[in-house]
């Protein structure tokens, strides 16, 4: 390990000889490791300093000036983790707006019984669902940091026939609603990799399947709409706090809201 670190410092020192004013410091850190603490303090500080992951320990290299802001960030970001709960809408109606404005108003909305359906759980799920509107709600309770993934759903049968239309075999088929995702805090907001998705069972037997792949910035307890989710075509959106990729036809609206629960 002393090894790895004075080759790591040979490096950076190596590339700091262009730029004398710079210095390398070693934090330790007490609550997160620093793979953790990298990927949410590298986009804070973009050319500005060069982090490098030690374990226990984050290696900065940076100006005088900007050391005393990084450690300040890193103090932040270095706490236990939290409890979260994660909440997923997908609607064809329901908006963000909706919903943060009936937070506000401190309203009930209802919800109809629990979805009785099989499914695989990591984390712990409840799931409400509102077919007429074609609604699924899913929340899960997880770790900061710490994956996690919910589905839930039904298996249809499908019979294979033979060339004299006779039935041969039966293969059984899942269609699935549910999300991926890793929750990392930031302050008083959470960055958020998440991938929804929903099967529908069409009238020809066919999965039809909608998806989204998201990582954004948001702020606990409120509502943000991840983006639509159809079903053929694709498109691909970029900007500073969101990256997604996603198809879009029949427009689902994916909302997300996260809370923590310490």
């Amino acid at each position: 390990m002393k090894k790895l670190l004075a080759l790591i410092f040979v490096t950076l020192l190596g590339s700091s000889a262009v730029a004398a004013e710079t210095v390398i410091e070693v934090i330790p850190l007490t609550n997160r490791p620093a793979f953790e603490i990298v990927p949410l303090l590298a986009p804070l500080l973009g050319d500005t300093a060069q982090l490098v992951d030690n374990g226990p320990n984050l290696l900065v290299k940076t100006t005088p000036d900007k050391l005393a802001e990084i450690k300040a960030i890193i103090n932040q970001l270095d706490v236990r983790q939290s409890n979260l709960l994660i909440t997923v809408i997908q609607s064809r109606q329901t908006t963000a707006d909706e919903l943060n404005a009936a937070a506000r108003a401190q309203l009930n909305i209802p919800v109809n019984d629990p979805l009785r359906s099989g499914g695989r759980i990591i984390g712990h799920l409840y799931q409400t669902q509102d077919k007429g509107a074609d609604e699924n709600t899913q929340t899960v309770r997880t770790m900061e940091g710490v994956p996690a993934q919910i589905k839930a759903g039904n298996v249809y049968p499908r019979q294979n026939f033979s060339g004299y239309g006779y039935p041969t075999t039966t293969e059984y088929t899942e269609a699935t609603t549910g999300f991926a995702v890793i929750p990392r805090l930031a302050g008083q907001q959470v960055i958020l990799s998440v991938s929804p998705w929903s099967d529908k069972m069409n009238g020809r037997g066919q999965i039809e399947t909608r998806d989204a792949q998201s990582t954004i910035r948001v702020n606990l307890g409120e509502w943000v709409e991840l983006g639509g989710a159809g079903e053929s075509s694709s498109s691909s959106t970029n900007s500073a706090l969101v990256n997604t990729r996603q198809s879009d036809k029949s427009q689902m609206h994916i909302l997300v809201k996260v809370e923590r629960v310490d």
